[in-house]
């Protein structure tokens, strides 16, 4: 699939007309400079043809800052992968010395280019200056205003044309995305970047000790033992109540719209610091998504295991939080690489869990086997477990028959979600079990499967 990468200086409009073009507000905007720091991807599609379109930081020369400079490095990977490059502008602005300077380095590296005016949104009325730009050297500068969509649609035929020749898309239907999807998840410096780069082999988010500097969420392809995954890096999730800045607001909004789209999501935890209640809190919120779970205790490396082994941290997170017992709790350093491949490994095996269809008769056979066990204390002595059927996957969801539904409480549906992991095997997913009663007409017949 063809790349197209926008670039330019900072608070040009770039994320807005990624976010136009993609069609969804993956990319963070807002009045501040610099909001945009990782690279973000998405696909677009116009008249057939198909492109993955990127999303970079500001481009600021001459900084000693680090991460301004970090920003400045994403964006060169980005316009070396690039099949087309938009250099975006200010029309009402006009030429700036970083304009300038951005326009020197895309004739430098002789990529096809497309300079577009930016922020023209009322052609009418306002003063624009559009003949100052040729002198970047790029070509008739292409009006747009991405705020409200004037002219978008023409970029988009010019784009498609510029494309022409590079990719087409394939015959027929889409084939289905076969890649387990890992998103990383968690508190801010954590090491969830770190942790990403070591496991996709490039720098692809921004590393830095200063908390929050992962703002989008960032996608990396990779493969490994005949495995694709794609992974995802997320910002920093703090508690809503901890958070004021309207940027960082969005940036844990777009994390947990990453969850939604997840087929897994490794929390990561700080092993120096032990497991928070905000790490549980992202725990649960991963599980009430219905996502398959694995833990992550990175920052091994800090810790002094002669005083706390690997197994008695893990018993003494279980002893604390006994929801986890069914979740693996890997610890790990991204920074060093010890242990850190392990997180695929178990990845792929959860979501084999999650994805897993159990045959009706082998679940009945199965509750013919609890019914002459002993039923927690407390459960009323007429419920009775009937039959059960598997109605979906991711997560497994179940339909239990009972002739009392209403009477079944906490205990009793605990003590069925704890046989079926046992019996079948669902380490690292969250299961559901709906009750029905077995008297009404309209449930005698088991779910059939989706």
């Amino acid at each position: 699939m063809p790349v197209v990468a926008i670039v330019g200086r900072p608070n040009v409009g770039k994320s807005t007309l990624f976010n136009r073009i993609t069609g969804r507000r993956q990319a963070i905007t807002d009045d501040q400079p610099g909001v945009t720091r990782d690279r973000v991807q998405g696909e677009a599609e116009w008249k057939g043809v198909r492109f993955s379109l990127v999303d970079t930081g500001g481009f600021v020369t001459g900084s000693q800052d680090t991460i301004e400079q970090e920003v400045r490095s994403q964006a060169e990977q980005a316009l070396e992968e690039a099949d087309l490059v938009v250099m975006l502008c200010d029309a009402r602005e006009g030429v700036t010395g970083l304009d300038a300077d951005v326009g020197d380095l895309l004739r430098r590296r002789s990529r096809p280019c497309l300079l577009v005016l930016n922020k023209v949104d009322h052609p009418e009325t306002g003063r624009y200056e559009t003949a100052e730009f040729y002198r970047l050297g790029l070509g008739d500068p292409f009006p747009v205003s991405a705020s409200n969509g004037r002219r978008t649609g023409d970029l988009l035929d010019k784009i498609v044309d510029l494309l022409d020749g590079i990719e087409r898309p394939s015959e027929g239907s889409p084939e289905r995305d076969e890649r387990v999807r890992i998103v990383l998840a968690g508190r801010p410096n954590v090491g969830k970047s770190t942790l990403m780069n070591r496991l996709a082999d490039v720098r692809v988010s921004i590393v830095h000790d200063q908390p929050g500097t992962t703002r989008d969420s960032t996608d990396v392809a990779l493969e490994w033992r005949d495995q694709q995954f794609l992974l995802v890096d997320t910002a920093g999730m703090r508690r809503r109540s901890k958070v004021d800045d309207p940027v960082e607001y969005f940036s844990n909004l777009r994390a947990s719209h990453s969850i939604d789209r997840a087929d897994v999501v490794v929390a990561m935890t700080d092993g120096s610091e032990g497991v928070t209640v905000q790490d549980v809190r992202i725990m649960d919120h991963v599980l009430e998504m219905g996502k398959a779970l694995v833990v992550a205790v990175n920052k091994w490396d800090l810790v002094d295991t002669t005083e706390q082994s690997a197994e008695g941290f893990r018993q003494d997170v279980v002893d604390r939080y006994p929801f986890l017992r069914d979740y693996p709790i890997l610890c790990l350093s991204a920074l060093t690489g010890r242990r850190a491949y392990r997180v695929l490994e178990a990845a792929a095996t959860v979501v084999g869990r999650a994805r897993e269809r159990i045959p009706t008769p082998r679940l009945n056979r199965w509750v013919e086997q609890i019914i002459g066990r002993s039923s927690p204390a407390g459960t009323a002595r007429e419920v009775r477990l009937l039959y059960v059927t598997q109605g979906d996957v991711s997560p497994p969801t179940f339909l239990a028959f009972s002739n009392r539904p209403d009477l079944v409480d906490d205990n009793y549906h605990r003590y069925v979600e704890n046989q079926l992991r046992r019996e079948f095997g669902f380490e690292g997913t969250p299961i559901r079990i709906h009750w029905r009663n077995t008297r009404s007409k309209k449930n005698r017949r088991p779910l059939e499967p989706t």
